[in-house]
């Protein structure tokens, strides 16, 4: 590999971390529920994503192709070891001087927690994240059929647990094309 290419290379991979680092964090918190484990994993990403930078042919494909790359890194994390109920128990214990938004976000934590990960996984890089139907299918390779049944299976039990649509509270970080 010459100079020039391991260069551009260095070059690109800071601009990830710098164009990506939070969304890949806030997606990690919303998958693991602590702070801890999502500062791992999105580390960990970027460590699997720089061993592999040569297999990412289209850098316009850059965030989806880090989110898989975190994906696995997640479920591999939760593999190891479950963590959801102890965060659960953590947050339980919020001292009475925390904001009426901090409780609400417990309440959504936990609404998110009920679902399976697979409904999870949609329903943030739907609602977060802002991707359509067909680049959630595209990224994770299922049929579209598929996305729109886990997402609406994901809103309903969310309906379900939460007193007001849990959709309503998550800040997208772009606006969802349309379907």
């Amino acid at each position: 590999m010459n100079i020039f290419n391991k260069n551009n290379q260095k070059k690109k991979y800071e601009c990830w971390i710098n164009d990506y680092h939070s969304v890949l964090f806030r997606h990690a918190l919303w998958m693991t529920g602590r702070q801890d484990v999502a500062a791992d994993v999105v580390q960990e990403t970027y460590y699997q994503a720089w061993r592999s930078i040569n297999n990412l042919k289209d850098d316009s494909k850059a965030l989806p192709w880090l989110l898989t790359i975190l994906r696995r890194c997640i479920y591999q994390e939760q593999r190891c070891q479950y963590r959801q109920a102890e965060t659960v128990e953590q947050l339980q214990h919020l001292d009475s001087h925390h904001t009426q938004d901090e409780y609400r976000l417990l309440e959504i934590y936990r609404a998110l927690e009920s679902i399976s990960s697979k409904h999870r996984d949609i329903f943030l890089l739907h609602y977060l994240h802002g991707f359509s139907y067909e680049e959630i299918s595209e990224q994770l390779n299922i049929p579209k059929g598929t996305v729109m049944s886990r997402l609406s299976r994901a809103r309903n039990a969310l309906q379900a647990v939460v007193e007001y649509p849990a959709i309503n509270n998550i800040v997208q970080l772009r606006t969802v094309r349309e379907e």
